[in-house]
């Protein structure tokens, strides 16, 4: 039975119960095999880019030092991978996880502070090693670091030159309004797709709420609220409906590719909003027409900081003094210049160092979307957006795409769809905080066979996700961990 064929999408807090309940079992009971591991995910030039760096750590080093690195598949697969492993007792000792899994990983117990394990290894880092932006999104509350940020990206826009020079247009929008004007103006010179887009809440909700300094989320007496339905996210939800209806964006499954990011990168749409990492994809006959430059705001705002995504790198709870050496050798083997260079060409993904980012911007030759998405991690001040690390953001983000859907479908209007998504949201929440206040108080919650609570499957029933096998997919993982002996589904690399 392959791994793939067991994974649903099990809402997060359910992963970090799984983590918290294993975090007090002896560690004696989990018997990992050796050599250390690492699990990544991603494909095409991210992985294989990955690949390299670990043939790079590992070409110098003894057998018994070296660390064994098994692509898992995507960022969902690898974390419910990651889940089953735990539980069976046969992880790896290092994982890349997404941004969005970050409050659970926190808060789950399974995993040691990644300052904590380099500053036993004598190889504590300094205050300015990473990127402001990425050291806060990633430390807990007290301002340790986590995790090591790795794959960071964030978003930018993506233009053709001749495209909007044959529109009459002479420079990228900077505005919403000025980009309101390009869309017509494409439309008028013949264009059929001014611009193409996923309608990803991380690019039109998360990423542009940031850069109009528009706070999707609320903290108030320690109590975490998202407010969709202020801001300017409701006003440029509602131009984005209008030039949906208007023919002026296109989504991307009706292009060519079916792809937004290919759609762009071939010509057939004039811009496109999206992440850094898409840069990997642009290379080709039509690189020197491509232009990058930041998020539109409105006119008349200030511009701030957009807020970091990918992921990081995180380490394991119970494995051996070893384990942890060749981990924090390797963490230190990333970070090195050369090699974050090395990542960021090939893949689009922003240096992490304060080190390499300041060689690839003093660089006469860099990769455009990487130089524009560094400079938008700051704004006018030099200061971060303050990270979003509310729980449930993955069923978050799916409950506005729905929402936003039907309002773009012209089934609902903008404003109901925003208020909808913000009492759902916030329901999931309030849910996600009583459950971890109450495993901090020690205290059970009647629990589905497999973990997930009966509260959180009945109201999560409302979306239409096969929640009913969270529970059983669960146990399923756990005897293919335990059957399978190699857990590699996979691409391994030596």
């Amino acid at each position: 039975m392959k791994w793939q064929s067991v994974l649903v999408s099990a809402p997060m807090p359910f992963i970090s119960r799984i983590f918290s309940v294993l975090a007090l079992l002896p560690l004696a009971t989990q018997a990992f095999a050796a050599p250390a591991e690492f699990w990544y995910s991603h494909s095409g030039a991210a992985a294989s880019a990955i690949a390299d760096v670990c043939r790079s750590f590992n070409a110098q080093r003894e057998d018994g030092d070296r660390l064994h690195c098994i692509r898992q598949g995507t960022y969902e697969q690898t974390l419910q991978k990651t889940v089953a492993a735990y539980r069976a007792g046969i992880g790896p000792a290092l994982v890349e996880i997404y941004d969005v899994a970050t409050p659970d990983m926190l808060l789950g117990g399974a995993t040691q502070a990644v300052d904590t394990v380099m500053a036993d290894h004598q190889r504590a880092y300094s205050d300015d090693t990473f990127l402001p932006a990425l050291r806060r999104y990633y430390s807990d509350d007290h301002g340790t670091l986590a995790a090591q940020p790795f794959a960071a990206s964030t978003a930018v826009f993506y233009t053709h030159r001749k495209a909007l020079a044959a529109a009459g247009i002479s420079e990228p929008p900077a505005t919403w309004e000025a980009f309101d004007t390009a869309l017509r103006a494409l439309k008028r010179s013949g264009h059929t797709c001014p611009v193409v887009t996923e309608f990803s809440p991380w690019i039109w909700l998360e990423q542009t709420s940031a850069a109009q300094g528009t706070h999707v989320a609320i903290r108030a007496a320690g109590t975490d609220h998202y407010q969709f339905n202020k801001g300017t996210h409701v006003r440029l939800m509602t131009d984005l409906a209008r030039w949906t209806a208007e023919g002026l964006v296109r989504h991307q499954d009706s292009t060519r590719s079916g792809q937004q990011g290919l759609a762009f990168a071939t010509g057939d749409c004039a811009m496109l909003l999206d992440s850094t990492g898409s840069w990997n994809v642009m290379h080709g006959d039509l690189e020197s027409d491509i232009e990058v430059s930041a998020l539109p705001i409105y006119a008349n705002t200030q511009r701030r900081a957009n807020v970091p995504g990918g992921s990081s790198l995180w380490v394991m709870r119970g494995h051996s003094v070893h384990d942890y050496r060749v981990v924090s050798e390797f963490l230190a083997f990333v970070l090195q210049p050369d090699n974050q260079l090395m990542f960021s060409a090939r893949t689009g993904y922003l240096p992490v160092t304060q080190a390499a980012a300041a060689r690839l911007q003093s660089s006469a030759q860099k990769p455009s979307a990487v130089a524009v998405g560094l400079a938008a991690l700051n704004d006018i001040d030099g200061q971060p957006s303050a990270p979003l690390r509310c729980g449930f953001i993955t069923l978050m983000r799916l409950i506005w795409s729905q929402e936003m859907e039907n309002a773009l479908a012209g089934r609902q209007s903008v404003d109901h769809a925003l208020r909808q998504t913000t009492m759902r949201a916030n329901e999931l929440l309030s849910l996600f905080q009583q459950m971890h206040q109450a495993q901090t108080s020690n205290s059970a919650l009647d629990t589905h066979p497999g973990g997930a609570s009966r509260a959180t499957l009945h109201l999560l029933a409302k979306r239409p996700v096969q929640l009913s096998e969270i529970g059983r997919a669960d146990d399923r993982f756990r005897e293919q961990a335990l059957s399978d002996k190699n857990l590699h589904s996979s691409e391994v690399t030596p």
